[in-house]
């Protein structure tokens, strides 16, 4: 019999209905979802004798993947795939995917949602009323501002739809820009200092690691205007964290959202005492429906490749002809 390791730890267990595919094809589901923070060493242990693993963002390293010699497929539950060595995973056969497609509407509603809240105050004002206080303190209007986008892919595409419905000048950058999308829908392409330099709301959406590493630095958060928002839903390593509590600290940007960081759990709390700084635990791309989208073609990959079909978002083609058996 077949297993699969799940660490997603928004699963309720083995028997979560949302597995039943796995389960009805013959396959033991093991659920472990201390996993989604295990250090390779642990990570190493847990996923011994699995041929397969539903991952969550634990790091699979070179020397994991080499040392669980039965592990053919790495199916990752979302789109980022920064913690997987997927070199070590093609040289090695073990086939990674992501659940590309699945969850692209909760992130760019997300991303919206910590645009609104920053803007309109609403946690401050939240904690204001619910300690018995009645103050209104003024926020700032989204309606006809201006938002620029960091990566124009599917997610960076349905923020800027949804900015449509607010009249906001679109500004975006990335390497590989859909024009047909930009002119349809009105998105002017610029470069990053001056989308920075402009923009009332900024918005990453693009992928972390090599050379994106702290793709917003000192250099970069001096160039935003003083009253502008920055939203990180993509990946923390995106923006240099140390550079950003000095940002905040001296009052030289509005505030920022952040849905991830660069320690995920994070090591410390320095942005807990910010008024202007809304935090959420990486969820942005979770909503039941989503959870449900990300399941089904997760367990779909996995069933594929054992039927001997190359799966659905596949991201190393190349290994597909020397997987492991």
């Amino acid at each position: 019999m077949p297993k699969v390791l799940v660490t997603q730890p928004s699963v309720s267990g083995p028997d979560d209905p949302r597995l039943a595919a796995l389960r009805e094809a013959g396959w033991e589901v093991t659920h472990e979802p201390t996993g989604a923070f295990a250090t390779p060493e642990v990570l190493l242990e847990l996923v011994q004798g699995h041929d397969a693993v539903i991952a969550s963002s634990e790091p699979y390293t070179r020397a994991v993947i080499e040392g669980a010699d039965t592990l053919k497929h790495i199916a990752r539950w979302g789109v980022g795939f920064d913690q997987v060595d997927v070199p070590a995973a093609t040289e090695l056969g073990v086939l990674v995917t992501t659940t590309q497609g699945a969850n692209d509407w909760g992130v760019a509603d997300h991303a919206f949602a910590l645009m609104f809240g920053l803007a309109r105050r609403v946690v401050e004002n939240d904690r204001l009323v619910r300690g018995g206080g009645w103050a209104r303190p003024a926020g700032r209007d989204i309606w006809r501002k201006t938002l620029g986008i960091v990566g124009l892919g599917r997610i960076g595409r349905g923020v800027a739809q949804r900015a449509s419905g607010f009249e906001m000048e679109v500004v975006a950058c990335g390497p590989y820009p859909d024009r047909a999308f930009c002119e349809k829908w009105g998105v002017q392409l610029v470069s990053m200092d001056d989308l920075l330099r402009r923009s009332d709301f900024i918005t990453l959406h693009t992928p972390g690691g090599g050379e994106n590493t702290h793709l917003i630095g000192r250099e970069q958060l001096a160039l935003m205007k003083p009253t502008a928002y920055i939203v990180n839903t993509a990946r923390g390593s995106l923006i240099d964290e140390d550079a950003l509590f000095e940002a905040l600290s001296a009052g030289s940007i509005g505030g920022a959202g952040l849905d991830v960081r660069e320690k995920e759990p994070p090591g410390d709390t320095r942005f807990s005492g910010f008024d202007n700084v809304i935090v959420t635990a990486h969820l942005a791309g979770v909503t039941v429906e989503t959870n449900a989208a990300m399941s089904a073609m997760a367990c779909e990959s996995i069933l594929q490749g054992a039927r001997g079909e190359k799966p659905h978002g596949l991201l190393n083609p190349e290994a597909w002809g020397r997987r492991r058996q």
